[in-house]
């Protein structure tokens, strides 16, 4: 099935699952349930050990032990991630879809009973002499693992007791996980009666007013904006609560844990990223310092808008029409210029794009029900991807679907990977998503036709440099402030309105009239129990990425060998080891960022200059 006019597709899952009903689903989970039978029989003997001087026999055979409970984990979690894959975007196409949340919450909860199974294990490995870890680092069982295990270790300092552990485990499936839920189960049911520009009215859900805000028209804009505030508004108190249950969750936990050393909220994604924390603070001191290129690039689009700023409902629209009906760009159209945009990398990418049209692994339909946003997801097992989103026909809608092609992309140069070191960051999956953005956007700006196309697609770029230099660091920003003040008291709605409207002038400065203060509710990445402060990676991402296209202009036909080559080596090494492994170069030297922020200047005096020209 697909939308009619803009032909999109919904996407093919029977080659994993016959659907909710399948009898496979069920096989699987008694495989799984069978292996956590097994692997708690095992426990017990980790139990028993930890805390307890041990002999070297006694060592030796908890180590065998551990490499068997590895190899039975390792094939329960596969099964495990592939059914949460499924039934994850059944739920994001079917918000509605009872089936889906329960078939959803019954693998959340065979997820924590795999991990309590297992935590005597962790702990023990994490608690071990360095000389019996590095036996058991010896193991066949676990030598494609070795990175993400010596990684792990580092947070040996700041685990609890077993019991004190596993209390945790259960209890986050009715804490963080049931309040994030609320939202998703807010933001999918919601419906609100939508004038368009003809006068009707029509029903539409959360992702298809935040899609809206896209659009070239203002009318259309401005009417979305005052929709989603309505809703958002109405659910205040719901969001509020929300966020500051997340928050105090995390905030009291980072306490429990610090009983050896100080564990700050900003440790955890830290970690999950794979970054440092100099790492972190150098890119958003360079991004802060040179903040006046987003601003710039908004005070330009407000001139092409006939505005003195870009008001709240205009950040993320569409260029203007330039004196021309606007023409809406069908599914098959946009996929055919991603197509073209990837062979200029190389052929194997741009046959990849073709691949996942045509294969129907894009669910890009617009439906009342759908869940908000994009992502790129995938099925462990066949290790092919998939790519979710609302795609309504704008230019803002084919670079979105770059970008997930970008993601999925990465997933595909990794498929003859072992499955244990195919587990990226999100710091360094936004680069090829973003890295995808750009190649898209600058294969369509060496084919402009007219002064209008290259404003229309210069417009694209340039709205790039204040999302990641400016939106991003706001909800950074934003988190950083809420999680530091959290730490005394809860916020009301009026508070996180306060504080939205204070970080987004900070950055924002006068190139916008007014700060989007429902932002805090709207925005979903708040929402997220894992990783905290989804934010900041978009910005690495991002700028790592403008780098990174700079190496293909300087390597030429040997830069799509270095690209693969950097993205398999991106789930087995921090990124700090990658830029200096495959790049030579520090990431926690501002002269590494100033770099990437100098085609951002660069793209700004050809949009200036354009600007100019057109409005003369």
């Amino acid at each position: 099935m697909s939308s009619p006019d803009l032909h999109t597709p919904t996407w093919e899952m029977e080659s994993e699952y016959a659907g909710l009903d399948a009898l496979q689903l069920a096989e699987e989970q008694e495989e799984i349930r069978l292996a956590i039978t097994m692997l708690e029989q095992h426990a017990q003997a980790f139990r028993s050990a930890l805390g307890q001087e041990l002999s070297a026999d006694a060592a030796r055979t908890l180590v065998e032990t551990a490499w068997e409970v590895y190899r039975v984990e390792k094939k329960a979690d596969l099964l495990l991630d592939n059914q949460m894959s499924y039934a994850y975007m059944v739920w994001s196409t079917q918000a509605r879809n009872q089936d889906a949340k329960t078939l959803l919450e019954k693998l959340k909860r065979l997820r924590a009973q795999l991990t309590q199974a297992t935590q005597p294990v962790d702990l023990f490995l994490l608690h071990a002499s360095d000389a019996v870890y590095q036996d058991y680092l010896s193991g066949e069982a676990v030598q494609n693992s070795l990175f993400q295990l010596r990684y792990g270790r580092r947070l040996n300092k700041r685990l609890l007791g077993l019991p004190e552990e596993n209390l945790i485990t259960s209890l986050s499936l009715d804490g963080p996980n049931a309040w994030s839920n609320l939202y998703n189960n807010i933001t999918g049911s919601v419906s609100y009666e939508f004038e368009n520009e003809r006068g009707e009215r029509e029903t539409v859900g959360i992702a298809r007013l935040q899609s809206l805000l896209g659009e070239n028209s203002e009318v259309l804009r401005k009417k979305a904006y005052a929709g989603l505030n309505q809703v958002f508004g109405q659910h205040e108190e719901s969001c509020a609560a929300i966020l500051n249950a997340l928050a105090g969750w995390r905030l009291e936990l980072g306490k429990r844990r610090s009983h050896t050393e100080s564990v700050h909220f900003l440790d955890e994604p830290l970690h999950l990223n794979r970054i440092s924390k100099p790492t972190l603070e150098t890119m958003m001191q360079v991004v802060k310092e040179q903040k006046h290129l987003g601003q710039q690039a908004f005070h330009l689009m407000a001139r092409l808008l006939d505005k003195p700023r870009l008001d709240p409902w205009d950040v993320n629209a569409s260029s203007p029409a330039f004196g021309h009906a606007r023409r809406h760009i069908t599914f098959p159209q946009a996929m055919e210029m991603i197509e073209e945009a990837f062979n200029e990398v190389n052929p194997e990418m741009g046959a990849f794009a073709r691949m996942m049209a045509d294969k129907r692994w894009i669910d890009a339909a617009a439906a009342p029900n759908k869940t908000p946003g994009a992502y790129c997801s995938g099925f462990p097992r066949s290790r092919n991807p998939r790519v979710f989103m609302t795609y309504l026909g704008s230019s803002v809608d084919m670079i979105v679907l770059a970008h997930e092609l970008g993601h999925a992309f990465h997933s595909w140069a990794m498929r003859e990977m072992p499955q244990e070191q195919t587990h990226y960051p999100m710091t360094l999956a936004e680069t090829a998503s973003t890295f995808a953005e750009t190649v898209v956007r600058n294969f369509l700006l060496q084919r402009c036709k007219t002064p209008a196309e290259k404003l229309e697609i210069l417009w694209q770029e340039i709205s790039s440099i204040p999302r990641f230099t400016l939106n991003i660091p706001t909800r950074y920003e934003f988190e950083k402030r809420f999680y530091e003040g959290r730490s005394e008291r809860s916020y009301s709605p009026q508070d996180f309105r306060d504080l939205m409207r204070t970080v987004w002038n900070e950055w924002h400065g006068d190139s916008t009239s007014a700060a989007d203060e429902m932002f805090w509710a709207s925005k979903l990445h708040f929402y997220i129990v894992e990783p905290s402060f989804y934010n900041f990676p978009y910005t690495f991402g991002y700028l790592f990425s403008q780098g990174i296209y700079a190496e293909k202009e300087q390597r030429g036909a040997d830069f799509y060998n270095f690209y693969v080559n950097l993205l398999q080596d991106t789930g087995r090494m921090t990124a700090e080891d990658l830029v200096q492994k495959h790049m030579g170069l520090n990431l926690g030297e501002p002269t590494f960022w100033l770099h990437c922020l100098k085609p951002l200047a660069k793209n700004l005096k050809a949009f200036e200059q354009a600007v100019g020209e057109w409005l003369e």
